[in-house]
């Protein structure tokens, strides 16, 4: 098996120690000459955030976390997102337009969040849907409706769960 294969098993294999709780583990191999290496005992815990190795393992870190190591504190982070201090109000200018309009937040959220942008004609054709970024709409997003014939739209914005209207009327 090659040694990055080797690897991975070995990372999964401690991920999975870690989340089920605690676990023992000695890890072994053959070397190119032919002998069989063999790491001492590991003993191996942890919660579904942290893994700790003890025994005489050197140093490792590993994450299951997407950014492959831990933060120093090895604590689990309280979420982006604080619903107690949440406001949001939405505002859309020129409106009505005959082209372009802007989507503009104000209010106190997080601005790393990411919310769903779509633009709804009345038959329910959807013109418009993407992911963005708060921080560009309390900007002020550009949404591009030069294409679309005169009439009323409907814009939503969904954001932590809840969904924001307003209506769009195109000259």
């Amino acid at each position: 098996m090659p040694i990055k294969k080797l690897a991975y098993i070995i990372v999964a294999l401690m991920v999975l120690a870690s989340v089920s709780g605690k676990a023992q583990m000695s890890i072994s191999f053959l070397s190119s000459n032919g002998g069989i290496i063999s790491t001492p005992s590991m003993n191996l815990g942890g919660t579904s955030k942290c893994l700790v190795i003890g025994g005489s393992a050197a140093s490792l870190n590993v994450a299951n976390n997407g950014t492959g190591a831990f933060d120093p504190s090895c604590k689990e982070k309280p979420p982006v997102a604080d619903t107690m201090k949440f406001s949001l109000s939405l505002n859309m200018y020129p409106n009505p337009t005959r082209g372009s309009t802007t989507l503009k937040a104000s209010g106190d959220f997080d601005e790393n969040l990411f919310c769903v942008v779509k633009v709804i004609a009345l038959d329910g054709k959807i013109l418009f849907g993407e992911r963005i970024q708060m921080s560009k709409i309390k900007a002020g997003f550009k949404i591009n409706g030069d294409r679309w014939a005169a009439g009323t739209y409907v814009v939503t914005v969904e954001l932590m769960n809840k969904r924001y209207s307003l209506q769009l009327s195109k000259l």
